[in-house]
């Protein structure tokens, strides 16, 4: 199945695909430095940097490369962040969830989670993928703990595969949930969703 243009929602966060009305929005929740102390790149440095991310993603789209959301807290009717569908390979029925940032203020709340429940329900029940993997910095544990917090299965260390905005060599923890997983990861994970009032890891 070819990816399409789709928004993925439930009844407190929605992902929709990104364009170029939603730059001054993503400007707004990623203009804060802690978001990106684990990154490559800061994409929020400045609004005209964020315009041009936003234009380099929907023209990857385009091509298939990368399938790029934001992400709205419909309790809010705002932008709190960014997600992708990267690293896609439709051919062998694998891709990668990754590129999410979220503002500070949602951060460790219902969204994170939910937004990767809607991003794995729509790979493994709709594109009928086998393999969902996730990356972060071998150092980020919260990140780290996020992901493992899903489901996923660690799988080991990707060593020196990319150079941060710093100029330091990154090594990255990689993860994974596979199809047959999925039934009981989704069960588990819909035990954990947590509504706007609550708070999670």
């Amino acid at each position: 199945m070819a990816l399409q243009s789709v928004i993925l929602q439930d009844e407190y966060v929605a992902l929709k695909p990104m364009e170029m009305c939603h730059t001054d929005g993503l400007f707004a929740a990623g203009n804060d430095l802690s978001i990106w102390q684990w990154t490559t790149a800061n994409y929020c440095e400045t609004l005209d940097i964020t315009k041009k991310w936003v234009e380099s993603c929907i023209k990857k789209f385009a091509k298939k490369q990368l399938q790029p959301f934001v992400i709205v807290d419909k309790t809010q009717d705002k932008i709190v962040g960014s997600t992708s569908y990267l690293n896609i390979s439709l051919e062998h029925k694998a891709i990668e969830i990754g590129f999410t940032f979220l503002h500070p203020s949602v951060q460790r709340s219902f969204v994170n989670r939910r937004c990767k429940f809607l991003l794995l329900s729509h790979a493994f029940e709709t594109l009928k993928l086998n393999r969902v993997a996730f990356q972060t910095h071998e150092k980020n544990q919260r990140s780290r703990a996020a992901i493992l917090a899903l489901g996923a299965t660690f799988e080991g260390i990707h060593r020196h595969c990319r150079i941060q905005q710093n100029g330091s060599i990154r090594s990255s923890a990689v993860y994974s949930i596979i199809k047959p997983e999925w039934p009981q990861t989704k069960t588990d994970l819909l035990e954990k969703l947590s509504t706007p009032t609550h708070k999670q890891d």
